[in-house]
């Protein structure tokens, strides 16, 4: 009797230690679309190059479409494919933060699981209608401009400004809405509402922007 305690305690002590151990980490569950991938590298890089060199590369190899990464970093992220392979493939930005994370990365990445990245794909998602509808009305204000249809191009920037000031303030939002971490400060500086400047007396004042 006493031996099966010491063992079930044992086992129990070794289940916790290593749920500790699993803690922190970030789990990154990813799938390619072809095969063709099997065998190549995959990056996770750190978004801000300034500390890139500083904690380094997590890299794997994919096997049967799929690839495991995991860290330990509280950072922004890339996953990118080796450069000699990448033609098709979207990079994908990440939130490196604890729990299991599940990417696709194709012509179009995507990716879920945690709340931040859950977040952070509807961000992202946004961003892409955001980019084809404003891209589509630039292109019309400029024929309309160079036409010599001022009227119409009038119009058309109008509308178009409308578009990104709406996606602006969305950002802004979902930025507010973040718990203190690097996804709110990647949105947060996206589109700040001021900035600062030093005055010729030493003084630093702030500035809006909108």
């Amino acid at each position: 009797m006493k031996r099966t305690l010491f063992v079930a305690l044992g086992i129990l002590t070794l289940m916790l230690a290593g749920c500790k151990e699993d803690a922190g980490k970030c789990r990154i569950h990813g799938t390619l679309p072809d095969d063709k991938y099997d065998g190549k590298c995959i990056y996770l890089i750190a978004l801000d190059k300034t500390i890139r060199d500083s904690v380094g590369i997590d890299s794997c190899f994919v096997k049967d479409r799929k690839f495991e990464i995991t860290t330990r970093k509280n950072m922004m992220g890339i996953i990118r494919m080796d450069y000699h392979f990448r033609f098709g493939l979207q990079d994908l930005l990440v939130v490196e933060e604890p729990g299991d994370l599940y990417v696709t990365i194709d012509s179009v990445s995507s990716g879920h699981g945690t709340k931040n990245n859950d977040v952070l794909q509807n961000w992202k998602q946004m961003t892409e209608v955001h980019n084809k509808q404003y891209g589509q009305l630039i292109s019309m204000y400029q024929d309309a401009h160079f036409s010599g249809d001022s009227l119409r191009a009038n119009s058309v920037k109008a509308h178009a400004d409308s578009v990104h000031h709406a996606y602006k303030d969305a950002t802004r939002k979902m930025a507010a809405g973040l718990p203190d971490g690097p996804l709110k400060d990647f949105l947060g500086g996206m589109f700040p509402t001021s900035y600062k400047r030093k005055m010729p007396d030493g003084t630093i004042q702030e500035f809006p922007l909108d």
